[in-house]
């Protein structure tokens, strides 16, 4: 008879292997679940990144595009004023921006890697542009400056200050610059208004208060404070209107309220507060969208305000975030850039920017745009009195690491370097010949790489003793000579076998004499952008304008003569200004102050030759009429961790 099947049940044994591999399933699925979430995100955050690049780009494409300058004209002729076009390389650059956030040891790998997120980013860009057709530029002014411009003072009213007005231009003055943001990620607070506005001797303070890099540790990766850097840093883009058919002149002072900040007023200035030139005109920026500068109203003894036009706009010392450092009674520094006081707060910005400045390490003017420089609006609280809100307007993006601006230098030379595997081409000898390493280098199908000047691989090269040139012409930071230099541990260009006339370092960006061992290029010097009087260095490229040489007053070594009349000053009679047009021969400009008096000394001989470039008071901060720029852009998203980066080039000799 057959045996009957009697069922049983599982063990226990067998229960918590099924249990068991029922988890392990789960958990399977959920890995993979999270897998294709996370690669969701992070492929939606790319295009998202994406999209905002492509954003900014067009968006600076098209500023660009409205460019009323060519460089095929510098610098550029008074007689046909056309604007400018200013591009300012901060001391940061793509391969040391890194270094600011970086711990060498006692944090995670992760901390260190997050380091390498940041680019350059204290990089500005500055011109003037041209709207298309029908797309003017718009901004707002307060109602009682048009008020003004159309002489109707009598009605005016505080609520005619605290009130904005929409006023639209074809041309504009422009500016892309980056700026840290505080810990909430805004700009810092802008001034407050003053605690009593019938305490008519009140004056608001030189220095506006949290003007510097807000250090904050927003991702708590544990990195000391301070570091130097803020863990987030904002793309700005600021537009003023150049309307110089508008007259904001206040030409009376009865009715007028005593509150600078109110009525957009130039503030005074202290001979012995340097601060006080720097943001002298922090409220007009503040309160207007207009492209505005200074004026001297003798009559009245005070400032006021007057609107640019193109031809104004050439003047450095009428564009916006320019001022004049004074020297004494009657003198002061050519126009600089005004830019914050990081240099003097601790931490690595002060020791890696030093790095930079070839032994001219700024005390001021070394850092970003100040806050204190961006748009605020008014909100009236009471009969004359208000409270001040930055309108955070001027942002553009707030997770942008990365702002690189670079010229391109058509002599600036590019070095083979060997790949992975340490050799050039098809050697097999590390120690071979250098003539068979110039023959090896770049050889299809291996893989060497090309470094160029902003490259950190150059500096290594050119101390290794390896120059192997690839190519001539890149994209460079400006003044990259003293960059690549102090990475060779602050040596000469003669080190490492390179004769001073090489050129590698006389390249035209590179800021160097081609002829001289460490010798800056006269034309920064000239131009007021390299100073050791005014502890000032500046690599800027710009546009210029050729009218001072025809001014009436002497400028020499970045120094003019009557600097301080614009301040109400006195002028000075010159009996040694403008020698570049006189029709004469006279001794040259560069080096005939050597004991720093403004006097003409005797150790520079005329040579024969009449009004040459020697004798011109001034020069563009680089005589090279760079033909194009590089930007590239760089966006993160924290949360998705990713980066992104994006890079256009512009032509500047035409659209």
């Amino acid at each position: 008879m057959a045996r009957r099947f009697v069922p049983r049940g599982m063990t226990l044994i067998e229960v918590l292997i099924a249990t068991a591999l029922t988890l392990m399933i789960m958990l399977a699925l959920a890995q993979g679940f999270k897998t294709t979430s996370q690669s969701i995100s992070s492929g939606r955050a790319r295009l998202t990144s994406s999209d905002q690049l492509r954003s900014i780009s067009t968006l600076l494409r098209s500023d660009l595009q409205g460019l009323t300058v060519s460089t095929t004209v510098h610098p550029q002729s008074s007689k046909s004023p056309n604007g400018y076009f200013v591009y300012y390389d901060g001391p940061l650059s793509d391969a040391t921006a890194m270094l600011f956030n970086y711990v060498p040891t006692g944090v995670e790998i992760e901390d260190k890697l997050s380091a390498s997120r940041w680019s350059d980013v204290d990089d500005v860009m500055m011109f003037t542009a041209k709207a298309r057709d029908g797309q003017w530029f718009y901004g707002r002014v307060p109602l009682a400056l048009m008020k003004i411009h159309s002489g109707d003072t009598a009605s005016i009213t505080f609520q005619d200050w605290a009130t904005d007005v929409t006023i639209a231009s074809e041309y504009a003055e422009i500016a892309w610059f980056m700026r840290p943001l505080n810990e909430v990620g805004m700009l810092n607070n802008p001034d407050s208004q003053k605690s009593n506005n019938t305490d008519y001797s009140y004056s608001p303070s030189s220095t506006p208060v949290n003007d510097v890099i807000p250090v904050v540790d927003l991702t708590g990766d544990n990195i000391p404070d301070p570091d130097g850097m803020p863990d987030r840093v904002a793309l700005c883009r600021r537009v003023m209107l150049i309307r110089p058919d508008l007259d904001v002149s206040i030409s009376k002072l009865s009715a007028v309220p005593d509150d600078e900040q109110l009525i957009a007023a130039p503030l005074p200035v202290d001979l012995n507060n340097a601060d006080s030139f720097r943001y002298q005109m922090r409220f007009a920026y503040q309160r207007t969208d207009l492209s505005v500068r200074k004026h001297w109203d003798a009559a009245n003894s005070r400032f006021v305000l007057k609107a640019n036009s193109l031809a104004d706009l050439q003047q450095p010392e009428n564009r916006f975030a320019h001022y004049c450092l004074p020297f004494n009674a009657n003198q002061a520094s050519l126009p600089i850039l005004a830019l914050t006081s990081e240099a003097n707060s601790n931490g690595n910005y002060l020791a890696m920017t030093n790095l930079v400045m070839s032994g001219v390490n700024p005390s001021n003017d070394r850092g970003f745009f100040p806050s204190a420089f961006c748009r605020t609006n008014l909100v009236s609280t009471g009969n004359s009195t208000y409270t001040v809100q930055h309108t955070q307007e001027e942002i553009v993006a707030s997770n942008v690491v990365g702002f690189d601006i670079r010229g391109y230098d058509s002599t600036a030379v590019q070095l083979y370097t060997p790949g992975v595997d340490g050799l050039y081409g098809s050697l097999t000898d590390a120690a071979a010949p250098l003539a068979q390493k110039l023959a090896a280098a770049g050889e299809t199908g291996y893989d060497d790489l090309i470094v160029g000047p902003s490259d950190p691989g150059y500096a290594v090269m050119l101390k290794s003793g390896e120059v192997i040139a690839a190519s001539t012409g890149a994209f460079v930071d400006l003044s990259w000579g003293f960059r690549v230099r102090n990475q060779l541990t602050n040596a000469t260009r003669s080190t490492y076998g390179l004769a001073p006339s090489g050129s590698i370092w006389g390249s035209a960006l590179s800021g160097y004499e081609p002829f001289s061992v460490g010798v800056v290029v006269d034309s920064m010097i000239r131009s007021g952008k390299y100073s050791t009087t005014f502890l000032v260095h500046q690599p800027t490229f710009d546009t210029f304008s050729d009218y001072y040489e025809s001014d009436g007053n002497r400028q020499s070594i970045g120094r003019s003569e009557n600097g301080l009349v614009p301040y109400g000053a006195t002028p000075v009679v010159s009996t040694t200004a403008d020698w570049g047009i006189d029709g004469l021969d006279n001794p040259g400009i560069y080096d005939f102050d050597d004991d720093n008096d403004m006097s003409v000394d005797n150790d520079t001989e005329k040579n024969g030759v009449i009004d040459e470039q020697a004798e011109r008071d001034t020069s563009p901060p680089y005589r090279y009429a760079m033909p194009a720029i590089q930007i590239k852009m760089r966006v993160q998203d924290a949360t998705a961790g990713t980066l992104q980066e994006l890079s256009m080039v512009h032509s500047l000799q035409g659209n």
